[in-house]
């Protein structure tokens, strides 16, 4: 039966994922058949297991950090907020339906979602020899603890020691952690082994005294102080991650000023963070529309609703402005959600997406497309060969994750050929120009070679010079194996052994790393 460990937080933000994926990779490296396991997230970031089960993207990035195949007990219930008080929940892997907000406050839900815990979580620790455990949030939110179902029933479930971490670049990491302690109950309490100072900058000297007080207080030792790290960054789950991204990459040189379309409902934004690595990018969220002004490329991202959305960019002048900008020869690209937005109708006759109200709304308009919203949901992992000027033959991969329907119309051309069930299929579309083009293909800008040769199309447009594909610079097992070294040198790995019953490393291997870069780990 696997040993399991879990890494709580004093907030959400303060580095969970990343610590987790490290930890995998570390567990790994020292020869132990690791998983991840994230018992209940909140998160419109998702990824597709091999089954075409839908997990968060981290448990699906942490479990690669391992080096074995995601599974939907990696993650067995996923709530995706979807507007108007509601959410749609996924348990292993597939769609169960949309509850109120206020659901969470019912007996039932807490023991369903419980039984539904336990049983993936008996799985996992049958296949493998240690479970990493994520928590959310924070453990001690007194008005939830009762209906929590992400942090210390599961730590009482796993018989898991836990590990508190704490930001300490937005200060109070300290009070935080004190603060924590005092405020969980006695039997919650006794499950906290130790504490961990995250994303810390500046002389570790100046903070030694806080933690030796904090471990007079609490009688806990601090664990590790973990540096603010630039190197690496795991896929985040949550839109707290954009606070702050406009006008981020700011670097000498030229530069393409790429926007995204910051919408409502935004999802799946950790499709562009390969583009935003790239050293030739400046990447911009955009809120209003004075901010699209000088892009060279506008992207509307995914949308957990597109209804919604699709208000939102009327409302707020968006519509108005990405046409003119198209007008003028500015590429403009939807990717899932967002490219039902460009078509020029979404039809929601059941009110899947409009709260029960059938809708026919008017959309972009710059691709030839309708869009018709279905309760089934297409969920699954494809690989496409590209069809667009700039990159035709061009093979990527990546997966589906949508509600509705898209039809071209007559004359319409297809972005992509899908490699689907044994069958081809066409993606996507494209304008008559090329310039403006949307696919369902949530990944499409991992692989390197796509990624550079719109960037490059984008370049030529300006006239620059094209720029090659750095491949040194997209080898995801090469930035775990980064991320491992720089937490294992900080964390005191032996005690964390200790604490969950190992000796230690059994034997140190090496993981093998994806060549062709599939997926840029940022």
């Amino acid at each position: 039966m696997a040993k399991a460990i879990m890494i709580q937080g004093t907030s959400s933000h303060v580095g969970k994922s990343v610590l987790v994926t490290a930890l995998c990779r570390i567990f790994a490296q020292d020869g132990y058949r690791v998983a991840p396991f994230k018992s209940w997230n909140m998160s419109l970031n998702s990824s597709v297991t091999l089954d075409g089960g839908e997990i968060g993207r981290s448990q699906g990035e942490q479990a690669e950090a391992a080096g074995i195949e995601a599974t939907v007990h990696m993650n067995p219930i996923l709530v995706k907020p979807q507007g108007r008080g509601q959410s749609q929940v996924i348990v292993q892997g597939r769609v169960h339906g949309a509850v109120d907000y206020g659901t969470r406050s019912d007996d039932n839900y807490l023991r369903f979602c419980l039984g539904v815990i336990s049983d993936s979580l008996a799985i996992l620790k049958s296949e493998y020899d240690i479970i990493v455990i994520e928590g959310a949030g924070s453990p001690a939110e007194i008005n939830l603890m009762s209906q929590d179902v992400a942090n210390m029933k599961v730590a009482h479930l796993a018989e898991a020691p836990v590990l508190l971490v704490s930001d300490i670049e937005r200060g109070g990491a300290l009070a935080a952690v004190v603060g924590t302690m005092l405020l969980l109950p006695e039997r919650d309490r006794e499950r906290i082994a130790g504490f961990i100072f995250n994303k810390f900058r500046g002389d570790k000297s100046l903070l030694e005294p806080g933690l030796t007080a904090v471990e007079k207080r609490t009688g806990r030792p601090v664990l590790g102080v973990v540096p603010s790290l630039s190197v690496t960054r795991p896929a985040e789950e949550d839109g707290v991650a954009l606070e702050g991204r406009s006008g981020e990459n700011k670097r000498d040189g030229e530069r393409l000023r790429l926007c995204v379309v910051r919408l409502t409902h935004i999802s799946n934004f950790t499709d562009l963070d390969a583009l935003a690595a790239e050293r030739d990018v400046a990447m911009h969220y955009v809120g209003c529309v004075s901010e699209l002004r000088q892009a060279d490329a506008v992207i509307i991202p995914g949308s957990k609703n597109t209804v919604l959305d699709n208000r939102f960019l009327s409302e707020n002048g968006f519509v108005e402005e990405i046409r003119r900008l198209s007008a003028r020869g500015v590429p403009v690209v939807g990717i899932c959600g967002g490219y039902q937005l460009l078509g020029k109708r979404l039809n929601d006759p059941d009110g899947n997406e409009s709260g029960g109200t059938p809708v026919s709304l008017e959309g972009l308009g710059l691709l030839d497309t309708e869009t018709t919203f279905y309760a089934q949901k297409t969920v699954t992992r494809v690989t496409a060969i590209g069809l667009l000027p700039f990159a035709m033959g061009e093979e990527v991969e990546g997966y589906e994750i949508h509600m509705g329907q898209t039809v071209r119309l007559p004359g319409c051309r297809p972005a992509f050929r899908l490699q689907k069930d044994g069958r081809e299929v066409p993606d996507g579309a494209v304008c008559a120009s090329g310039s403006t083009w949307g696919t369902y293909l949530h990944g499409v800008f991992d692989r390197p070679c796509f990624r550079r040769a719109w960037l490059n199309s984008l370049r030529r447009m300006k006239g620059w010079g094209e720029l090659s594909v750095d491949s040194t610079e997209n080898i995801r097992g090469a930035r775990f194996d980064e991320l491992a070294g720089h937490v294992r040198q900080e964390l005191k790995m032996d005690e964390i052994y200790n604490l969950i019953g190992l000796a230690g490393p059994k034997e140190v291997q090496s993981l093998g790393c994806n060549s062709d870069g599939s997926g840029d780990f940022v």
